[in-house]
């Protein structure tokens, strides 16, 4: 997908007429006239995006805020296959190049690590579907996203700071059909249905959507990828039972697993404690 990601040539608005911005998919920039770019991202929906931003409060910051923004056209969009990964390479590509200042700053007021068990949360999904494995693309630090219908369990893990393990469950060809790189690594599993840890990341937000018959996405930070050596669930001690239990696919609290344990020290993850 091709979009023209000059500042200079975006619609532009005001940072405190952010609830004028469109209902559509697109790529935006937060910044003012001294310096356009402070700020990359994209949101399946614009509009909902900025009416309750989780960096909101350094936005409003800037002095004289503006957004640019540059919305996916229906035309495009009928020809896209997936459009979260169209957008997540169209985000990279503008940090990329405008290497904006915010982006690399820490969320605001996330909670301190503790070792106080509680809820966790775990997506699985199909490799072929949704296009989670544009979490591959990413680097440890990003913002990402998933995709659910769970409402009342995603605001849960929002409101209380809990972190979620994306786990992607395929076979040998799911994977190989959807270029996975570094395959070598699976060969062992070949016969078998493959689950992967992909990512984790803490939950900050969610915004209404359509995307891939799911009703929400969920956006997060403090995210650690997983990807090269992959961490292959497989062959972990109390696995089995884990998959019996908590691997239907979708968006589940895992935290009355004994894997729970496996999966926090796998995710490199100390859970946090409300305050």
């Amino acid at each position: 997908m091709k979009l023209n990601l000059n500042y200079k040539d975006m619609p532009v608005l005001p940072y405190i007429q952010r609830k004028e911005l469109p209902a559509k998919p697109g790529i935006y920039y937060v910044g003012n006239n001294a310096c356009p770019v402070i700020y990359v991202g994209l949101s399946r929906n614009l509009k909902n995006r900025h009416l309750n931003h989780h960096r909101q409060g350094q936005f409003e910051h800037i002095e004289n805020a503006v957004i640019r923004y540059r919305v996916v056209t229906e035309n495009l969009l009928a020809r896209i296959s997936n459009l979260t990964e169209a957008l997540r390479k169209l985000e990279k590509q503008a940090i990329n190049y405008y290497k904006p200042s915010l982006n690399y700053t820490p969320i605001p007021n996330q909670p301190k690590f503790t070792t106080v068990h509680g809820p966790t949360y775990i997506q699985t999904h199909k490799v072929q579907e949704a296009g989670y494995c544009t979490h591959l693309n990413a680097q440890d630090g990003d913002e990402l996203a998933i995709s659910s219908s769970r409402l009342a369990l995603l605001t849960r893990a929002i409101g209380e700071n809990r972190p979620i393990l994306l786990i992607a469950s395929g076979t040998y060809k799911d994977y190989e059909m959807a270029d996975y790189p570094h395959l070598y690594q699976l060969l062992p599993y070949k016969k078998d249905r493959i689950y992967l840890l992909i990512s984790r990341f803490i939950p900050y937000g969610y915004e209404e959507s359509n995307c891939f018959g799911y009703d929400y996405v969920v956006y997060g930070g403090n995210s650690k990828i997983f990807f090269n050596p992959y961490i292959i669930l497989n062959s972990m001690p109390g696995f089995d039972e884990f998959r019996r239990s908590y691997l239907k696919l979708g968006f589940t609290n895992c935290e009355r697993s004994p894997f729970i344990n496996e999966l926090l020290r796998l995710g490199e993850i100390s859970l946090f404690l409300s305050t």
